[in-house]
């Protein structure tokens, strides 16, 4: 899937963004996504392609001819594009993107993302957006959309459900198109045994998502992740039968797996 993702040139005034940015892109190479972006190596367009680069993921640039001449490109990107005007290059992104997503930015990013949302809502376009809402970046812009739905310019059932991302668990959802567990459901792990799970949260160094389950032993944690990827990191010759004895708990293409347990399975 290609997640085109609108972010910021600037890092902002505050560190965390760029750990985001970068975390971000470590995300979309992990889970075996191809971001597009707008082929920059500057503020949070450079950190976010490194963190795809950097875990192994392809990543596709699309940089107007005018920002190449300031050399502003990403020299280590899998693809460059280059367009001879910024109009080009926001349609060629929109063209490439199955997902679309708003991370903090400034004007450029807030045009970007109004485009697409607009020509969602009026049916031009394929595609899914959202608005990865970090420390609450995007709440202004949540409550905008609501004024806009008080005030009749725009339908209450479409404001309401533009989606504001504010973590990585929220993200997985959101690509995956359905809602993760929450807290206080239970959760079936190992032998069919349902515990209650007390947190959902995302690991900080991998960005990965995983739920915290309570037991007689102690708390414990289990990494979510799409079944598939998962199953593609099993050893299959070691493990032919996998998906026999393995006991994972299977929602709509999601697994969770404890690491601890479940390591032996895995190539080396």
């Amino acid at each position: 899937m290609n997640i085109t993702v609108y972010l910021g040139s600037r890092c902002g005034n505050r560190s965390c963004y760029a750990d985001y940015a970068y975390a971000l892109g470590s995300w979309i190479a992990r889970h075996g996504h191809t971001l597009v972006y707008g082929g920059s190596r500057t503020g949070l367009m450079g950190e976010l392609a490194d963190g795809a680069l950097q875990a192994g993921g392809q990543v596709i640039g699309v940089e107007p001819q005018f920002f190449m001449d300031e050399e502003l490109q990403h020299e280590g990107l899998t693809k460059l594009i280059v367009t001879p005007d910024m109009t080009s290059r926001k349609q060629q992104m929109m063209d490439l993107g199955d997902i679309f997503l708003a991370f903090p930015g400034g004007i450029g990013t807030l045009e970007e993302i109004s485009q697409v949302m607009s020509q969602v809502k009026l049916h031009q376009m394929k595609g899914r957006f959202a608005f990865l809402d970090f420390d609450g970046y995007y709440q202004p812009m949540k409550a905008l959309l609501q004024q806009m739905s008080d005030e009749g310019f725009v339908d209450k059932d479409w404001a309401d459900a533009v989606p504001f991302l504010p973590s990585f668990a929220a993200l997985t959802a959101f690509v995956l198109g359905r809602d993760l567990p929450k807290s206080g459901e239970t959760w079936r792990h190992f032998k069919n045994h349902m515990y209650r799970i007390l947190d959902l949260a995302d690991d900080a160094e991998t960005g990965e998502t995983y739920v915290v389950y309570k037991t007689l032993y102690g708390e414990y944690r289990d990494f979510i992740r799409p079944l598939e990827m998962f199953l593609s990191e099993v050893d299959h010759d070691k493990y032919p039968d996998v998906r026999q004895k393995w006991r994972f708990e299977k929602t709509a293409g999601l697994c969770s797996w404890n690491p601890a347990i479940s390591s032996q399975y895995l190539k080396k």
